[in-house]
């Protein structure tokens, strides 16, 4: 078992995951925004 090849395949993976995960950020702070501050509340 390599643990090398566990955590890290390629460099596609890693930007794909990056990516994804500030798009995703992004979309929850806008939709947050949007729904106003009463819905937290």
């Amino acid at each position: 078992m390599d643990w090398k090849s566990m955590v890290f395949q390629d460099w596609q993976g890693i930007v794909r995951t990056l990516i994804v995960g500030v798009l995703a950020y992004v979309t929850l702070v806008l939709f947050l925004r949007i729904s106003g501050k009463r819905t937290l509340a």
